[in-house]
């Protein structure tokens, strides 16, 4: 049952969109972005209800069975960038109009991806300002009723990119077997 929340959380994260925790600019800011997805994720990866991350050159693609996919595209929605053993997945979205970066860590050991993001409690965003207040610049974004719905980091390097994620911000880990390799 855990792993079946697990994989819906993270395909309802990649298709909504919806997290607490944004980023002003791709991370980390001055990592080298990729330019050949299949370099760097030679395969095809499923969880362990079927959720199926298809990952071409340009693409990667999260489909759960027929119900839906969801697509980033270098250049358009997605950038990726090398970071320490493994990338940053940035996926782009609109915040009241304003670009910003959804980031995902994704690292590949043997036959399993590994992948990590931002699940944050809208509750406990307060909590998180205080832990984020002296390792980078940040901003609030408040919803209608005037309450903190996001927070967009703003880290200016990567040693303050790696503080955060040091600080537990991506605190939610979901695991996927390659199913087949890139011929």
């Amino acid at each position: 049952m855990k792993r079946i929340s697990q994989s819906l959380l993270l395909a309802a994260l990649l298709l909504t969109s919806c997290d607490n925790v944004v980023f002003d600019n791709p991370q980390p800011v001055d990592g080298k972005s990729i330019s050949n997805l299949n370099n760097a994720f030679p395969g095809i990866f499923i969880s362990s209800d079927n959720d199926t991350l298809t990952i071409t050159k340009n693409t990667i693609s999260l489909g759960s069975g027929n119900k839906f996919t969801v697509t980033g595209t270098l250049g358009k929605n997605l950038d990726v960038r090398e970071y320490s053993n493994g990338f940053v997945v940035n996926l782009s979205e609109s915040v009241k109009g304003r670009l910003v970066w959804i980031a995902y860590l994704f690292k590949l050991s043997n036959d399993s991806l590994f992948i990590s993001f931002s699940d944050i409690n809208p509750n406990k965003l307060a909590e998180i300002e205080k832990g984020i207040a002296n390792i980078v610049p940040y901003e609030n974004i408040n919803n209608e009723n005037k309450e903190n719905s996001k927070i967009i980091l703003k880290p200016r390097n990567s040693a303050e990119f790696d503080k955060l994620v040091n600080a537990g911000i991506f605190n939610k880990t979901f695991t996927m077997r390659m199913e087949r390799p890139k011929p």
